[in-house]
């Protein structure tokens, strides 16, 4: 878990101001990418300090980080929406070439990507350090990924409010990717729970832990995931058994 958080803030850590902040024009969301990423590296020197206190010898942790396969496949699924909108955006902005509702359009999908990687990614993951915590284990780390999940709130916030400003129609462009892109924001949240279902797996495949289980962690992130939908006005997907959070 701390492998696939470490690696996943290590992007988030770059990614917004790569990304996305030599095309903002307004300087209160430039304060905020700057301040997000700033919080990002935070939190990827957060959980090397967890480490180095877990391992006589962490660099033997953090040199296999890209080694393991189960993290490198949920990992892609992450960066390819950055980097389809990077490449787009310099291709029109610098060069010249390509069309702006391109550009767009890769700038939509790439926020909601983030809006998911913010408020669905890391759960299965923040789950079970918790689940350490109730029992009175690696508390330390349960407070200080409190605090982190406390941040990535605030960065699914400030990601859910560009969203909604995008989808209230000042821009006809983005009117009419919003809904071109229906079929595809859904996708993505699908591939999302498949792929935090199967972290799940593999977490789980040697057995459980007191107060979490694999049926449990799956159930979970469905409810999530249909609460992010609603946030952005998208229907509910997952026909999860839970009504109310299973985790709570």
């Amino acid at each position: 878990n701390l492998k696939y958080q470490t690696l996943l803030d290590s992007v988030q850590g770059r990614g917004p101001s790569l990304a996305f902040l030599p095309y903002v024009s307004n300087p209160e969301l430039e304060g905020c990418i700057v301040t997000w990423d700033f919080f990002e590296a935070l939190h990827s020197r957060s959980y090397t300090h967890i480490m180095k206190n877990v391992y006589a010898d962490p660099s033997e942790v953090f040199d296999t980080i890209l080694n393991d396969e189960e993290i490198i496949k949920r990992a892609i699924s992450v960066t390819e929406n950055y980097d389809r909108f990077s490449q787009l955006a310099e291709d029109y902005f610098v060069k010249g070439k390509g069309d702006i509702k391109e550009v767009k359009r890769a700038l939509y999908l790439a926020m909601i990507n983030v809006n998911i990687l913010e408020g669905l990614r890391f759960y299965v993951s923040f789950a079970c350090t918790f689940a350490f915590g109730e029992l009175k284990l690696m508390e330390g780390s349960a407070k200080i990924i409190s605090l982190i999940a406390r941040d990535e709130a605030t960065h699914l916030n400030l990601t859910t409010h560009v969203i909604k400003n995008w989808q209230q129609g000042d821009d006809k462009d983005f009117t009419k990717i919003i809904k071109e892109c229906d079929s595809q924001v859904y996708e993505m949240y699908k591939t999302c729970v498949e792929e935090e279902k199967a972290w799940a797996h593999h977490l789980m495949k040697d057995g459980s832990i007191i107060g979490l289980n694999e049926k449990l962690l799956g159930n979970y992130v469905e409810f999530i995931a249909n609460k992010r939908l609603k946030a952005l006005g998208y229907k509910p997907i997952f026909d999860t058994p839970s009504t109310q959070n299973p985790l709570p």
